[in-house]
């Protein structure tokens, strides 16, 4: 079954040695419910945002606390080489993609570059997306101006999933915000689902299921 996870943000700090990270209830549920102990990962950056080299091991740690344990576990960034990519998914019978929060644009090149697109889109097991990695996901990829990115902008995305999704919609009162997702609704004739931080949003087999407040423009 084609299963795909949306989220937008941990409890803790992923960018800092934090031992007490972990996922937000409705992630922990959910993940206990869909990954037994045969599942490998293949994990996959965002970097440039700075804090990347913490990411996988505060990821690891929000999953050891709900006790899940890999068997194995390949970090992918701009030095993996496809040769090791797929070495590593053929003595893997059970993979899970999980696509890091971080910088969207260094992520889609990463995958860009492994090749990789469609087969992270095609995947007939589990996908999460977490922030950038939501985006990047979505049909219609949008980064909204902020702290990180100053001017709004949005390209093509994997398309994973029929859906258009913004992380960290913690501020339903945002006016530019607000304004800048308008305009790339209209744009590409779509509705934005915006995730607070605490929310959640997955497809099992194209059918959309949300948790928590979910927030559509």
């Amino acid at each position: 079954m084609s299963k795909t996870l949306f989220f937008s943000n941990v409890i803790g700090d992923v960018t800092k040695n934090d031992v007490d990270i972990r996922f937000n209830n409705y992630m922990n549920d959910y993940l206990i419910k869909n990954i037994d102990s045969g599942y490998s990962m293949i994990f996959i950056g965002a970097p440039g945002l700075g804090g990347e080299e913490y990411y996988l091991f505060n990821i690891l740690r929000c999953f050891n606390a709900i006790n899940i344990h890999f068997k194995d576990v390949l970090n992918v960034d701009e030095n993996t080489s496809k040769k090791k990519l797929d070495f590593f998914i053929k003595n893997n019978k059970k993979l899970l993609y999980f696509l890091m929060g971080g910088n969207p644009y260094s992520q889609l090149k990463i995958i860009e570059d492994l090749g990789i697109k469609e087969d992270i889109k095609n995947y007939s097991d589990i996908v999460i997306g977490f922030c950038a990695g939501a985006i990047n996901l979505s049909r219609y990829s949008i980064v909204t101006s902020d702290a990180d990115f100053a001017k709004a902008d949005s390209y093509y995305g994997i398309g994973r999933e029929n859906v258009c999704i913004e992380p960290h919609y913690n501020d339903e009162n945002d006016k530019i915000r607000n304004n800048e997702l308008k305009i790339f609704s209209k744009k590409y004739g779509t509705e934005i689902y915006c995730i607070p931080d605490e929310s959640i949003i997955y497809f099992e087999d194209g059918q959309k299921y949300e948790c928590g407040k979910i927030y559509v423009i």
